[in-house]
This record gives C-alpha cells, structure tokens and sequence, in this order.
C-alpha cells in the first residue's frame, strides 16, 4: 500500500485530480448562468454534465501514464485499476450518458417539432358583438387539433392568456413550450366570412403556412373551413392522421346555421366562468341549439356538462337537474355513439350526479380514445382516478393536463393537491406557487398552501404567513370556507382565543361548507369557551350547532359531512351512544371503498369522536388506517390537535407517531 501512494504521488494524481475538479466545476457555472440566454435544453445540459463526468476518468488514466515523465510502464494491480476506471466510465455513460442524450433527441426534436399553440384569433369585424363568433370558431380549431394525436396542442385556459399580448412569438412558444404558433384573424360581415391563418416557427420565425379563406357565411362553408385548417396545419407539420381521425375532422355537427350561433354562444358563457349566472346562460344558448336542431349532437353533449356542472357546484342539487343531465347525453350519445363529447357528458353525469366512478371512467376513456389530445380529458381521467384511490396514476394524468395547457393555475393547483395527497409536501409547495403565480388573486391555492406547511412541517407560523399573504392582496378570508376555516383553526391551536371569536363573528355564514367538511361556526365557538373554561357560553354555542346540524340533516339526509360532525357535537355533550352512531352513519354514507378522497375525512371524524369518548383504541385503529394511505392525516398534524392529548402516552399511538414521521 505505502508503495502505491507513492506511486500515485510521483505520478500526480492528486494534482490533476484537483485542476480538472476546478476546472468542470467552472464549467458546471457557465452552463447554469448561460443555460437560459442561450435557451439550452435541459437534456443539452445533462449532455454537458456527462460528459464532464467521464472526462474526470480520462484524466486519470492519463495522469496515471504522464504524471511524471518516463514512468509509464503499470504493475498488474495498477493495470487492474485501470480496468476499473474504464468499467466505471462505462456504466457511467450506459446509464447518464443514453438518457441524456436521449432526452435531448426527444425535447429538441420529437416533442418540438409537433408542439403548437393556437393563439386567440383577432376579431377583425369591428364588432364587439362578433367576438363570440371569432372565439368560437378559434375554439372549434383548437378542439380539432386536438383530434390528431400525432399532436401535442396547448390548452386554451393557457393560449387566451396571449389576446393582444406584446411579446413576441418565441417569448410565447418558451412560456408554453410550444415549437409552432397558428395566429390570425376572423371578420364576418354580412353573408360572408374571411378567416386569414398562419403557421409560424416560435423558434426561427419562419412562415411555414398561411392561408385566406372567404367563404360565403353559410354552416357548410364553415365547417368546411375549420376542418380544411386543421388537416393543413397537420399537413405542414408532416403529423401523422389515422383513418378515424381524418372522419372525425371532416364531421358536420349540424346544418343549421341558427342553430350553430347558438351553440357559439353557449360556448362562450360555458367558458367564461363558473358563476351560476354564467352556467345558466350557456344553459339557455344550448337547450336554443337543440331547439333550432334536435339532431345537433354535439350542443347536446355541451348541454349535458352545463347540467351536470350546476349540478355538482350545488346551484341546483335537485332530481331533475341531473336527469336533465343524464337524457341530453344520451340524446347526444345516441345521434352520434362516436362523438367524444358526448361520452365526456355521460362521464361526467357518472361523476357528478352519481358518484360512479368506475362508469366515469369507461366513459372518459372512450372519450379520451377519440380525443386524446385535449388536457380536460386527462384531467378528468385524473380526477376519477384519485376519487378511486389511483393517486399516483391521477398524478400522472394531472401531469400531462398541466404540460398541454401550462398556464392554468387551476391545472397547477390539482397536481399540487396530488403531491399533498401523497405526503410528497415540497412538490406540493412548488406547484402551489406556481399557481398563485400564475392566478395571484387564487384564495384556495394561499389556503391549501398554508395547510401544506401544517401537514408538512407542523409549522403554524409559515401557515399564517400564507394566510397574510392573501389578506395583503385584498382578498377576503373570513367567510372563505377554506382560508377562513384554516385561520380560526391555527388560532385555537396557538390559544389565541379572542382572535378566533373575532373571526367567527366578523363573517356572515353559519357555517365553513366545503365538499369535504360542514363546520358551524357555533361548533367552533363552543370549544374555544370550552378552552377558556366557559361552559355556560360554550354549552349555548355547542346546543346551537346541534339544532343546525340536525335541521341541515332534515333537509339533505344523505350528507355524509353532516352526520360525521354531528357525531363530534354529539359527543361533546357526552351523549356517546349517538355519537358513535352520528359518525358511523357518515362513514357508511361515504365509505373509502366507494369515495377516497373525501371518504377518509368520515374516518377522521369517527377517530375523533371515538378519542373524545374515551375509546382509544378504536380511534388508533383508524388513525393507523389513515396514515397507511394517501389522504391529509400526518403525524405534525396529530401533533398540533389537542384532541389527541389523551392518546399521547399510549405505546400503539407513539409507536405510529414514530412509524409515520416524515423522513
């Protein structure tokens, strides 16, 4: 051994181990200073950082053989470390070097080359009036493009962000990572129609295609013209059309023209928010299409959806909103069984109306074959998929959702709720800003962010940052179900009592309602005087939430948050008999089995009521169970709920604490 040093010391190693290591360490600086300027790829700079790598090896052998002059001649433990340098190398450019190399073939020239934004056409009549027309005729392009999988076609939450933007078209194809821009215009005027397109390169600014079309105003002339754009757009892109996907963009909805405005204009409400207003409106533009057509196929499965969406955002929750629901997309369904909106309407009536999510997702899967490039769709097969208990399979089509139509915060706030769901806690936060990024006004996303610092880390302080962040943005949190839920909760786990009274009287609401949870705030109120040892006011609190549940109960009997809250009212009474019954009756009407995201949470409110009555080992059965799975139990959050107090010196509650600790 002492021979060897010397060896290596007369043949300084060390020496031109250390220049080299000074050396690529500069070099590993420039790439990350110059990656940006220079819009370097990520694979490119992977590339660069492999061959650093195995560079470092070729210095050695080298300085082995002239480190000093005329030693050049190896023993045969010498020649076996050789060896071992270049195996290393090897393996070291097997499994970095492929990858990388091949990631760079397919970010700079696969995924590039068929990447396109179709930005927000211009409307060019001169009316405020026709804008519905030029944005719905940009919409029903977009929506065909998306039916040539060969494709990657950016969503338009994310391209109608760019209406009369000044940055130019490669600041727009970075931000949305799209290598191809389609842009022009619409003017309508009279009985005639102008439509001028044109298909750029982001990247050198290259006209690839353009065209004018002027068309007499007639639906077929239309239609014809929409089909014609998207063929020849996948025509000067050399994308790839299957026989299907050829029929599908030659498809006529209808021959009526009325009937085809309408429908326009029901688009136009369908995506301009989801205030009821809105909702009613598209409604109303949709239920006029069928009128004018019966066979419009296409306006019926959009009716469908904007049933099913007053539906389930609880406008209307009766019987015969989701049978309206249900008959137009299987009116839709049976005019045309391969249109992929109308199997996207029957899913989502599934979904909303019925809470079926295994027929859900055979319906979205149908639609999903047929359309595989819109980013609703793979959202949609996402939030079925973590309804179900897929979490990381929603992930994933989350993912790709978020990747087609990059600037939708709502898109980021879902992956960012995905990653939480999967205690993967600073994935969640990156995304969570980036939402509030892209939508700073986005109350949920602050309150979500806050939580994820408490689920996370326990860490109460940086949650009330979050929170402060969105009251200095002007937002209003008090009677927010989420953000103004969180701020009472980290005050009575802080025992900032009189701050929490104040909140709770400072809103107009009963009660946080959120689809998870329903909190009186009397409930709330009724253990802070508890805390401060009040019972007379806090016995008048808890006595008022009760008669509230239980009329709320009267009115929606299959609630299951009423029931599971309720129990917990209940059994702070000490009425412990129906307590367990309240809560058990919430499990039932939610079981994870059928409902895994929002089923947990009827566990969690059993485990509570079951600690609060004294039967601690039933409660640390579901506890254990809640930890075991994805959902929004963590041991920092045990370790902030007082509730919990009696289980602390248990061996099994200790021993879970343990068991689940983040890492």
């Amino acid at each position: 051994m002492p021979s060897l040093l010397q060896r290596l010391k007369e043949r300084k190693l060390f020496q031109w181990s250390v220049a080299y290591l000074a050396g690529a360490w500069l070099v590993f600086q420039g790439i990350e200073v110059l990656a940006e300027p220079w819009n370097l790829s990520e694979a490119i700079q992977r590339g660069v950082h492999v061959l650093l790598v195995v560079g470092f090896f070729v210095v050695l052998v080298l300085a082995w053989y002239h480190g000093e002059k005329g030693r050049q001649r190896a023993s045969g433990v010498e020649l076996l470390i050789l060896a071992g340098i270049f195996i290393v190398a090897g393996v070291a450019v097997a499994t970095f070097g492929r990858g990388a190399f091949r990631g760079s073939a397919t970010s700079s020239v696969e995924l590039a080359e068929m990447s396109i934004a179709a930005l927000p056409f211009e409307n060019r009549s001169g009316q405020q009036e026709d804008q519905y027309f030029t944005d719905g005729v940009h919409d029903e392009i977009l929506t065909r493009l998306t039916k040539i999988s060969s494709l990657s076609v950016r969503g338009r939450t994310s391209v109608m962000q760019y209406r009369d933007t000044p940055k130019n078209l490669r600041e727009i194809g970075q931000e949305l990572n799209a290598r191809y821009i389609l842009e022009g215009g619409v003017q309508r005027a009279g009985g005639t129609v102008r439509i001028n397109l044109q298909l750029i390169d982001a990247q050198s600014d290259a006209h690839l295609w353009a065209e004018t079309y002027d068309r007499q105003l007639t639906i077929e002339n239309l239609l014809a013209v929409q089909s014609e754009v998207a063929l020849q757009v996948a025509e000067a892109l050399n994308a790839a059309l299957t026989e299907e996907e050829t029929q599908s963009l030659a498809a006529i909805p209808t021959d009526n023209m009325e009937a085809y405005d309408a429908y326009l204009r029901g688009l136009e409400f369908m995506e301009r928010s989801y205030d009821e207003r809105d909702m009613r409106i598209a409604v109303d533009m949709f239920e006029e299409a069928t009128r004018l057509d019966p066979n419009f196929a296409l306006a019926y499965a959009k009716l469908s959806e904007m049933q099913g969406r007053i539906y389930w955002f609880a406008f209307d929750r009766s019987q015969d909103r989701i049978d309206r629901a249900r008959l137009a997309a299987q009116r839709s369904l049976d005019l045309d069984p391969e249109l992929p909106e109308a199997h996207e309407a029957m899913g989502y009536y599934y979904y909303w109306g019925l809470l079926d999510y295994d027929r859900a997702l055979q319906y979205l899967q149908a639609a999903f074959a047929r359309q595989p490039g819109r980013p609703r769709l793979h959202a949609g097969l996402g939030f079925v998929a973590r309804r179900r208990g897929d979490f990381e399979e929603a992930l994933a089509y989350l993912e790709k959702a978020a990747e087609l139509d990059p600037r939708d915060p709502l898109l980021q706030y879902e992956v960012a709720m995905s990653y939480q769901l999967l205690r993967k806690y600073p994935e969640a936060k990156r995304r969570f800003d980036r939402a509030l990024e892209l939508a700073p006004d986005m109350i949920v996303a602050y309150a979500m962010k806050a939580w994820n610092y408490v689920v996370g880390e326990g860490a109460t302080q940086e949650a009330r940052s979050v929170l402060e962040e969105a009251s200095n943005m002007g937002l209003e949190t008090v009677d927010h179900p989420v953000a103004g839920y969180f701020e009472v909760i980290l005050d009575l786990w802080e025992g900032q009592y009189e701050s929490a009274l104040a909140r709770l009287s400072a809103g107009s609401s009963e009660a946080f309602s959120h689809q998870i949870y329903y909190v009186p705030k009397s409930l709330l109120a009724s253990g802070i005087y508890a805390a401060r040892n009040e019972m007379l006011p806090a016995l008048e609190q808890l006595t008022a939430a009760v008669a509230l549940l239980e009329g709320e109960i009267q009115k929606a009997p299959d609630d299951s948050r009423l029931y599971g809250t309720l129990g917990i009212a209940y059994a702070a009474m000490g009425r412990t008999e129906e307590a367990v019954a309240a809560g058990q009756k919430g499990v039932d009407l939610l079981p994870v089995g059928r409902e895994a995201w929002r089923g947990p949470w009827r566990v969690g409110d059993m485990a509570r009521i079951l600690v609060m009555t004294g039967q601690h080992d039933a409660a640390i059965d579901r506890i254990e169970f809640l930890l075991s799975r994805p959902g929004a139990m963590s041991v920092p959050l045990l370790r902030l709920d007082s509730v919990w107090d009696p289980l602390r010196d248990n061996p099994r509650f200790q021993a879970l604490m343990e068991k689940y600790a983040p890492s």
